[in-house]
């Protein structure tokens, strides 16, 4: 439909063409929130625009364009009626003109929604005594009354042995009932499965993707129980290339997690641990760091909750100047045990030789806490204080004790500390005034 409006055609204001108004569309705004929403749309604005800047140089193509961009968006025409002063409500249509209002149309009545009726059931008499018998056996299950729920799968297959299901579930009641009759389970789904095809023409839908996805399931928790994952995670995938379902995906990732538990734990053998524990100090000894790395990772895969392993490789880590992992098997085996004297020390000259002099320190006090006559701490403690005295009276920077110092996270912290930063800048700009200021205290 068209609409006359108001300096559109011969006659009109300015020309013959309409103009831009910033304040009458502001007025506009003010009172229409529509309006107001419509000014939000930068594109919509630049459209109107561009059609009113055509208005006093050529109110002919702007009649053209503006019918145009009206077929595209019908807001165009609301925004430049509304700088008119006018509401989109109140203009006639060409096919309401001289037309009397015509009544209310009485309003329509709700039709009421007919519930649907439910499908059609077209199972024969057997298939529903056989869904009965599946039913019952479904309660029987639950109450783990599994040799009652085994004869109503039966009478199930029975009435209707072509529905892959029953056999299904018959299985998920021999996986309850013990080791013993696993295999009895997987073979009988195997031998269905040989059958799905013969099954699903006897009976369309008896042994459909879906229905086979469960099987494979049903066959990869067999799997599972008796520990074989790989065989399990074949049977999961056999299962989502007939079904694609995220319940069998978020199972098969926990198969993976349980399989990767059960071989850590299945690997761990304290007696075999403490053989290459005994091989690495001779390696140790000898001086062959990196085969004494070998065996006490080993020997941590073999236990990982003895201390000690994690001790002794810290310290080939730190022959090998292997600091930072060092420092990791340090914190590791205080953790296992946090009286491990041995450990503090070893961390102390982790600290040492990577010149992080103050952390040095507080593992040695840690160590004479727990052992004030520890020989260990006592001659580490008193290198790193001579270290620092002697770091203290040179003049020159130590670039690599700066570059430790700089990516410790202790000293990031203190360094973003606003107090800090002020003195720090103070000392730059006035290094006197800033050293009486350290003196005063």
């Amino acid at each position: 439909a068209k609409y006359e409006v108001p300096g559109a055609g011969p006659g009109g204001k300015q020309g013959g063409g309409l103009s831009f108004d910033p304040s009458a569309l502001a007025a506009a705004a003010a009172k229409n929130p529509k309006i107001a929403g419509y000014m939000q749309d930068k594109d919509l604005m630049s459209k109107v625009q561009m059609v009113m800047q055509l208005g006093s140089a050529n109110p002919g193509m702007q009649q053209q364009m503006m019918q145009q961009l009206v077929m595209q968006d019908q807001r165009i025409i609301e925004v430049i009626m509304a700088m008119q002063g006018l509401d989109m409500a109140d203009i006639p249509r060409d096919d309401e003109e001289g037309s009397k209002p015509s009544a209310p149309k009485p309003a329509a009545k709700k039709e009421e929604k007919k519930e649907e009726a439910p499908p059609p059931d077209n199972r024969t008499p057997e298939q529903k005594e056989a869904d009965d018998y599946k039913a019952k056996g479904n309660e029987l299950y639950k109450k783990k009354q599994f040799k009652e729920a085994i004869e109503m799968y039966d009478k199930a297959i029975e009435k209707e042995p072509n529905e892959i299901l029953y056999y299904n579930n018959k299985a998920a009641v021999l996986i309850e009932m013990g080791e013993d009759h696993y295999q009895e389970a997987l073979d009988m789904l195997n031998g269905v499965l040989e059958k799905r095809y013969d099954m699903n023409t006897a009976n369309p839908g008896g042994a459909s993707f879906e229905k086979v996805a469960k099987v494979f399931s049903r066959m990869a928790v067999v799997y599972e129980k008796k520990k074989d994952f790989q065989s399990a995670i074949d049977y999961y995938n056999k299962s989502l290339c007939e079904d694609n379902n995220r319940f069998t995906r978020n199972a098969l990732r926990e198969l993976e997690r349980n399989r990767e538990k059960f071989e850590k734990e299945a690997y761990i053998d304290p007696v075999k641990a403490e053989e290459h524990r005994e091989a690495g100090n001779n390696f140790f000894k000898e001086k062959k760091y990196v085969e004494a790395k070998a065996e006490y990772d080993e020997a941590v895969k073999r236990n990982p909750a003895d201390a000690k392993l994690y001790s002794n490789r810290a310290a080939t880590l730190t022959k090998l100047m292997a600091y930072p992992d060092a420092l990791k098997d340090l914190e590791e085996c205080l953790k296992l045990d946090p009286k491990f004297i041995k450990a503090y020390s070893r961390k102390g000259a982790a600290h040492f030789f990577m010149k992080e002099y103050h952390k040095a320190l507080q593992a040695y006090d840690q160590g004479l806490q727990l052992d004030p006559d520890n020989e260990e701490c006592k001659q580490g403690k008193n290198q790193v204080l001579s270290k620092i005295s002697e770091t203290s009276r040179s003049t020159e920077v130590d670039e690599e004790q700066l570059r430790h110092a700089m990516a410790d996270p202790e000293i990031q912290q203190i360094l973003h500390d606003p107090q800090i930063k002020m003195f720090l800048q103070s000392m730059q700009e006035n290094p006197k005034e800033a050293q009486k200021a350290l003196t005063s205290d």
